[in-house]
């Protein structure tokens, strides 16, 4: 296949969507808050993929996070002090 992605050193798929993507996308949204499903579907990539890169941005103090419900996480930007 000439068109396959490229794979990182674990032999994944690398991601084409950045961090900052995700909070640019975030910070434009007219939405206070986003659902995992919203990034997703902004930026055209998989539904797991845009949870576990918002809990990697939550790990590391950029986002926020909050359960509406057992099964409705929201996200938004962390107000950096």
């Amino acid at each position: 296949m000439t068109n396959e992605r490229e794979r990182d050193t674990s032999g994944q798929f690398a991601e084409e969507t950045t961090d900052d993507d995700i909070l640019t996308a975030m910070h434009k949204s007219e939405f206070p808050a986003v659902t995992a499903r919203w990034v997703a579907d902004t930026l055209d990539i998989n539904r797991p993929s845009a949870h576990r890169r918002l809990e990697a941005l939550h790990e590391e103090g950029e986002v926020e996070r909050g359960k509406l419900s057992p099964r409705v996480v929201i996200w938004w930007i962390s107000e950096k002090k």
